[in-house]
């Protein structure tokens, strides 16, 4: 674990410019530099990077953070190798915190079998190429299945040989220990404790992580002998857990990023084919089942997956719950299915690349479309077998998280199955009254009712709301909070005098003076916070929020700190003109700032009180109206303050 302090230190050092400089080209404007968005198409750049805070932002796609916030999203680095990365770009050590004797043997054995896994990767590898038996039997099987040496070796597939110890006696003699060698899966030790490989007489097929790192293994026998199972996987280990892996992700990562696609297949081999045909954004879930983590896992990356299975029945019944768990995630789906005997390995090995990238783009179909094409099929003109496949059916949409999505499925469902809307709409909101039911564990349900079609745009109303006020005064505190400004009081004798206030402190005056808070949760929570730590004599700025714990508060901080235009130095260096900033004029823009919340929150309690007036006796009415003329005279007073005009 690292030291929190190494961290800060880390924090401090990074420089967001040269950090993004080192994949984005940036041009400085100003106080800001600019470039086209890394994580969008665009022609006209409208990324911004500002170094005095730190952060950075696209008025384009909205992507916004910090130094690690963009190593996360744009290398897809966790936040742990976020700061080991920068702590490496800056030169900085990083110390870890003293761990536990548990800890201690935990890393102590995640080193060691990463260590085996690395040395295992290199023997098996050397005894393809070097060795008469490797070459003989595992490199011409790799040869039959129409893999090419660059191929071969870009996968680094490798061979144990058929004598029974060969890799064992050899690890053993290098001073690897016997325990360490069958964690990692590599031996396996009979009743007198002598070892033997467990890959003997295979091929093998490195699982990498996503730094490349080998972290387990497939293994392929050669033999006919049907009694013996075709593939052997590594068992789980510290460091390698099959629901969390996928294979060929170290190779597929970038380009699916690039493709903003994953494909996605069952084999060690077809991941291999269809790379070699040129199909790079491809990935297999290491022949299990595919898991939540797997599909997470690919969400980090892109945001549609194409699944890619077998032409026969069970293949293409086994997709179905594959699509499901995709569902679950957010993802879109799109389905793949080869003619009939084929597999994505044997079409990509009998075809070109362009045929492949070909069938690839023009049979992908939407999972609506294939689950209901599949299931609908089966049940022929069977009305229970039909209403069977349209409540399946269902219930996948059911597991779309957007409610606008799952109202468009619902359409194209009603129109491929020939099925009313409303009677799909009911159905769905039993499926989900279930799924909270058993979410929340009991009977009392919130009622969610799934819209009978997209309604459409009604006539706007007047928003009396203060957010726009709010979020002003917010912005002031977190960019100019610190700041300190000189302001005027009356002692008890009258007299006027000067004392110096930060731009915090007097804020949180003025708004306290009227018992004011945010009424937008987010905006409250962090004045709150801001609020609370300062009065404890706590250091606070900006910082301190832009790489928040908290997203939410973190990319609410970067986007009010963002702004999207900056006044030129033109006017006054080549103009002669000065145009006053809001910094130079903080006391005076803080206290319009304030003044424009409480004239609004002024006329919204007018108004509350003028659509009241209907409602309630004519004693009431007559409190009203006194309370509606004294709050018009605030209003007033207000304004002139401001500088608004008020009509009626």
């Amino acid at each position: 674990m690292i030291a929190p302090h190494a961290v800060q230190q880390v924090k401090e050092a990074a420089r967001v410019e040269e950090v993004v400089g080192e994949f984005v080209a940036l041009k400085r404007k100003g106080p800001r530099y600019l470039g086209l968005c890394p994580f969008h198409n665009e022609k006209t750049p409208s990324f911004n990077v500002t170094p005095n805070l730190g952060i950075y932002k696209c008025f384009g796609c909205g992507e916004a953070g910090d130094s690690i916030t963009f190593l996360t999203k744009h290398e897809h680095l966790s936040y742990v190798e976020a700061i080991k990365w920068l702590a490496k770009r800056y030169n900085i050590e990083l110390p870890e915190e003293e761990q536990t004797p548990e800890q201690q043997l935990e890393q102590s054995e995640r080193e060691s079998i990463a260590v085996v896994q690395q040395w295992a990767l290199n023997w098996s590898v050397e005894h393809l190429w070097t060795t008469d038996e490797g070459k003989r039997i595992a490199l011409s099987y790799f040869h039959e299945r129409g893999f090419s040496d660059a191929t071969i070796k870009t996968f680094q597939l490798g061979y144990v040989p058929e004598q029974g110890n060969a890799f064992a006696t050899a690890a053993i003699a290098k001073g690897f220990n016997a325990d360490i060698l069958e964690k990692a899966g590599w031996i396996k030790r009979r009743e007198d404790g002598t070892p033997w490989d467990f890959f003997a007489g295979r091929v093998t097929f490195p699982i990498q992580g996503l730094s490349g790192q080998p972290i387990g293994f497939g293994a392929r026998t050669l033999k006919s002998d049907k009694k013996l199972p075709k593939y052997f996987n590594s068992p789980e280990s510290i460091l390698y857990n099959k629901s969390r892996s996928l294979y060929g992700i170290f190779h597929a990562k970038r380009s699916i990023v690039e493709q903003e696609l994953c494909y996605l297949v069952e084999g060690y081999t077809d991941v291999i084919s269809l790379h070699q045909a040129g199909i790079t954004n491809v990935v297999a879930s290491s022949g299990t089942s595919l898991t939540e983590e797997q599909v997470r896992l690919i969400k980090r990356y892109a945001p549609t997956v194409c699944i890619l299975y077998d032409g026969d029945a069970a293949g293409m019944k086994a997709s179905l719950r594959g699509i499901d768990l995709v569902l679950k995630e957010g993802l879109n789906v799109k389905v793949v299915t080869f003619p009939e005997g084929e597999d994505p390995d044997s079409y990509a090995k009998g075809h070109s690349s362009s045929e492949v990238t070909e069938y690839l783009n023009s049979t992908a179909k939407d999972f609506l479309v294939f689950k209901a094409e599949l299931l609908m099929a089966e049940s022929g003109n069977d009305p229970v077998k039909k209403a069977a496949a349209i409540h399946e059916i269902v219930e996948s949409v059911a597991l779309v998280p957007d409610l606008v999505l799952r109202s468009l499925y619902l359409q194209q469902c009603s129109r491929l199955l020939e099925v009313n809307e409303q009677a799909l709409i009911s159905e769905m909101n039993k499926v989900l009254r279930k799924q909270f039911r058993k979410k929340l564990g009991g009977d009392d349900i919130p009622e969610e009712r799934l819209a009978d079609r997209i309604a459409s745009p009604q006539p706007t109303v007047e928003d009396l709301g203060t957010t726009p006020q709010e979020r002003d005064l917010l912005r002031m505190l977190l960019m100019y909070g610190h700041e300190r400004v000189m302001v005027k009081f009356e002692d008890e004798e009258g007299n006027t005098e000067e004392e110096e206030s930060s731009v915090a402190e007097l804020m949180f005056e003025l708004l306290a003076m009227d018992d004011i808070l945010f009424d937008e949760p987010i905006f409250r929570e962090i004045y709150m916070d801001y609020r609370h730590t300062a009065n404890l004599g706590i250091p606070v700025d900006a910082a301190h929020y832009v790489g928040h714990e908290q997203e939410t508060w973190r990319n609410t901080t970067i986007d009010l700190l963002s702004e999207k235009h900056v006044l030129s130095a033109n006017w006054k260096e080549r103009h002669k003109i000065h145009v006053k900033r809001e910094s130079e004029t903080l006391k005076d823009a803080l206290e319009e700032a304030v003044d424009i919340l409480k004239e609004r929150r002024v006329d919204r309690m007018i108004r509350e009180r003028q659509a009241n007036l209907n409602a309630t006796d004519e004693l009431n009415m007559i409190a009203l109206m006194q309370e509606i003329i004294a709050l018009t005279d605030t209003k007033k007073k207000l304004a002139k303050k401001t500088g608004r005009v008020v009509v009626g």
